[in-house]
């Protein structure tokens, strides 16, 4: 595995330094100019890159970002993460340099894929087959489109399909600097659309869940899909990804997602994680987390008792997801059940958790409920869920009821995962289901909705605007 994952460093690509001197993609700096003769020739040198793609975007500073979503949502906090500042009370300040590394670390794994993309559609890899051409080609893309749908939801107004506040796009490779404004919103949606449908189209089946098919590319356009407000797309999407072709099917047991990790039977795609140097990401780092009071009572009140829950043992009267985070028995080295692995592990490491078949079931429950479609269908696909992690089915009330259900569930479900119920939490705000300052006090202004561009990226590049309130 190591030589299909790591040999991304072994190559002259990282002599062209993708380093950043100062701070963001507008500031690359190449130490050797990157040429197709001396990097892409045949099939073997595109993997090599392709590699490298997947490899940066695992890389430290992306690979434990989801644990900050946690704790400037309303799943926990954080207890001296690095680079935490203001994200337990949705301050972050512009200085934040760790902000900064995220920023750039998307850049590079976009940068990258454009390269890759770029001598491919240029026929600089001889003898490969044109469908292998297509399918590196189309994994370049989601991932191209996965750091701009990241990038996005943490810098851009990604709530407002009307709001200039987009993100700077980019889809050529940068090898001078250059100062560019954002995109629009829709513009920047546009292209990550684009990029999942040649994704979807052409993208490789049954193949490992650390690679990212075609299946995975339909999945993130579920998504993507949702946050745009076509929900009737989204809810098709999402019922053809739950009725899929490829064998991916939800775990019976809520536990072996998480010790079965990418190789788990639901996870559709997460990164690789290897024993030892190789590593994983960087999820150990949830040991520097806890749970939030309202994950906590949300959880105790899954279970028809009297009786305050226990963590004590294997816990009780909790939903079992939070008993499995975090009991006595069953929390781990790193404090919570989902992430078992200390850092470089002998054995294994943990991987983190891009996309998988619970979360889509909920799409397609929120994204089916809200297209005004069949609220019996959307009520099943939440009870499949429940069903699954020993809970009551839910009952149908009414529409706006079924909506909050469905959100408390993706925070039961995806807890500590990919930061989704931050991103639903502002979404059920600005489409009025919910004030979010009633769950988080401290989200309680539109600013805060999105985080600062770090100033030194402002510096970086002069052309770009700071996002409104910072």
């Amino acid at each position: 595995m190591k030589k299909y994952i790591n040999t991304f460093q072994k190559l002259l690509i990282l002599t062209v330094a993708i380093t950043i001197s100062s701070c963001s993609i507008d500031e690359i700096k190449p130490i050797n100019q990157l040429t197709a003769e001396n990097t892409i020739r045949d099939e073997e040198s595109a993997q090599k890159v392709l590699n490298g793609v997947y490899d940066l975007s695992r890389a430290f500073d992306i690979s434990f970002f989801p644990l900050h979503l946690a704790a400037y949502g309303d799943e926990g906090i954080s207890t001296g993460l690095s680079g935490d500042a203001g994200f337990n009370t949705n301050e972050v300040p512009v200085e934040n340099r760790f902000l900064s590394n995220v920023y750039n670390g998307h850049y590079k794994v976009i940068n990258i894929a454009n390269f890759l993309i770029q001598e491919l559609e240029a026929g600089k890899a001889i003898g490969i087959s044109e469908e292998r051409k297509a399918e590196m080609i189309s994994e370049a893309k989601f991932q191209r489109a996965f750091s701009y749908f990241n990038l996005l939801r943490y810098f851009g107004q990604y709530y407002d399909l009307n709001s200039s506040y987009g993100v700077v796009l980019r889809t050529s490779f940068a090898t001078e600097l250059e100062s560019s404004p954002r995109s629009t919103v829709q513009e920047t949606y546009n292209l990550i659309e684009s990029d999942l449908e040649y994704a979807a189209t052409n993208g490789p089946v049954f193949i490992e869940h650390f690679y990212s098919g075609s299946l995975a590319a339909k999945a993130l356009l579920a998504k993507v899909k949702l946050y745009e407000g076509k929900y009737g797309e989204a809810a098709t999407l999402a019922e053809e990804v739950i009725n899929n072709a490829e064998g991916y099917s939800l775990e019976a047991i809520y536990s072996d997602i998480f010790s079965n990790r990418f190789d788990s039977s639901e996870v559709i795609f997460a990164p690789f994680a290897g024993p030892g140097a190789e590593g994983g990401t960087n999820m150990y780092l949830v040991s520097r987390t806890n749970y939030s009071e309202y994950f906590r009572s949300l959880a105790d009140m899954q279970v028809g008792t009297a009786d305050d829950g226990s963590l004590e043992g294997l816990g009780s009267d909790y939903d079992p997801r939070f008993s499995f985070a975090y009991s006595e028995e069953t929390q781990g080295a790193n404090s919570n059940g989902k992430y078992p692995f200390a850092s470089n592990s002998s054995s294994q490491n943990n991987t983190l958790y891009h996309l998988r078949l619970g979360e889509l079931y909920l799409v397609h429950a929120e994204a089916l409920t809200r297209s005004g479609g069949n609220s019996a269908s959307a009520l099943q696909s939440l009870n499949t869920i429940r069903d699954r992690a020993g809970v009551d089915p839910k009952e149908f009330v009414d529409v706006p009821t079924l909506l909050e259900d469905i959100r408390q569930e993706k925070l039961l479900e995806l807890s500590f995962e990919n930061g989704e119920p931050l991103f639903d939490l502002v979404r059920y705000d600005v489409l009025g289901n919910i004030d979010a300052s009633t769950v988080k006090s401290t989200l309680n202004n539109e600013y805060k909705f999105i985080l600062p561009i770090p100033s030194d990226v402002l510096i970086g590049n002069n052309a770009l605007v700071q996002n409104p309130g910072y």
